[in-house]
Order: structure tokens, then C-alpha cells, then sequence
């Protein structure tokens, strides 16, 4: 079974019983907890990804790092995952279960890369455009600061992305300079 199909079934029952137990707003939570703690640390990652660490082993770490910071739901969760060994796909489940939720909530990640840091005031004037020009119901603002674009801004969701950054715009000022068929090229 391939990874995509593997974490989506897990991520859909984790999912439905949160949402049947009325706890999936816990268990989201939780998941962005130990998305967060993958992302941010390699060597959590690679643990996690190990075929040489046994199983117990990976729940002790799990355990002894999150204890009373997830729920007991999530906590039961891994340890089907870890007990199945299926621990090395917790990544991608997370990623499944959050676009599921998100999908379950007609919300849509959103991702702003700027030069500089957008205030809270243009954050709410973005989202509130974004919902009339693109007709998105709920908008989830992810903001990235990347100094190269010099001033203007990207803006990514779904399969879509609206690129007004200067840094694009000096590109594209500067291909049509070397396109130019009034200067004679020798």
C-alpha cells in the first residue's frame, strides 16, 4: 500500500473518531503539536523514520517527550501506530489528518511570503480580499519573511500562487530588456 493511501486511512479514522467524541478540535491541537516537534527537530524525525529503533523504544521517547502535553486519544493513536509499525508514517498521517480537517471545515491554508513582517491590520485586509476575489470561506494565514523578494509579496494556496513581489517584477523588466528587437544584437 503506498504512503498517501496508508496515512490518509489512518488520518480519516483518528479524524472520525475525534469528531464522533467531539474531541477533534483536542486532537488537531495535538496534531500540530507533534508536527511542530517533527519539522523542528531532525533527529526526532529520524528516530521516528528508523527501522533500527525498536518500536518500545519510539513510544518510550514519544511518551517521556509528550506526556501530558497531547491527549490520551492521540497518545492511544501512536501507540496502535507504534504496535502496527507504522510509526515511520506519523509525518505524513499528520499532513493527512490536517488537510482533512481542514477540508471538514471548508478552511484553506494560506501562505504570504513577504520581505517584511505583515502587520495584524493588512493580515485582516489580505484575508478579507482573499475571501471576496478567490470566494474562499475560511482563510488560514501562514506568513514567511524571505528578504530576496525586496518589497511586494507571494501568496500560495491550493494549486495556485499570485506572485506581485519586486523581485519578479525586476525579472521581468529585465528579460523583456534582453528581448528587445529595437537593439541590434552582434
Amino acid at each position: 500500500m503506498s504512503a498517501i493511501k496508508l496515512a490518509s486511512r489512518y488520518a480519516k479514522s483518528i479524524l472520525d473518531l475525534a469528531k464522533e467524541q467531539g474531541k477533534l478540535d483536542v486532537v488537531l491541537a495535538d496534531m500540530r503539536l507533534l508536527e511542530s516537534a517533527i519539522k523542528n527537530n531532525r533527529e526526532f524525525y529520524m528516530m521516528l523514520k528508523s527501522p533500527i529503533v525498536q518500536g518500545d523504544k519510539k513510544m518510550d521517547v514519544v511518551l517521556h517527550v509528550f506526556r501530558d502535553k497531547i491527549s490520551d486519544m492521540t497518545e492511544h493513536f501512536i501507540g496502535i501506530l507504534m504496535r502496527k509499525n507504522r510509526e515511520s508514517y506519523l509525518p505524513e498521517i499528520i499532513s493527512a489528518f490536517i488537510a482533512q480537517y481542514n477540508t471538514l471545515n471548508h478552511i484553506t491554508p494560506v501562505t504570504v511570503v513577504t520581505a517584511q513582517p505583515l502587520s495584524a491590520e493588512m493580515q485582516q485586509v489580505l484575508v478579507s480580499r482573499l475571501k471576496i476575489s478567490a470566494g474562499l470561506q475560511k482563510v488560514e494565514l501562514t506568513q514567511e519573511i524571505d528578504a530576496d523578494l525586496i518589497g511586494g509579496y507571494v501568496l500560495r494556496w491550493e494549486d495556485k500562487m499570485i506572485d506581485n513581489s519586486i523581485a519578479r517584477g525586476l525579472t521581468l523588466l529585465k528579460d523583456e530588456f534582453d528581448n528587445n528587437d529595437y537593439i541590434r544584437k552582434f
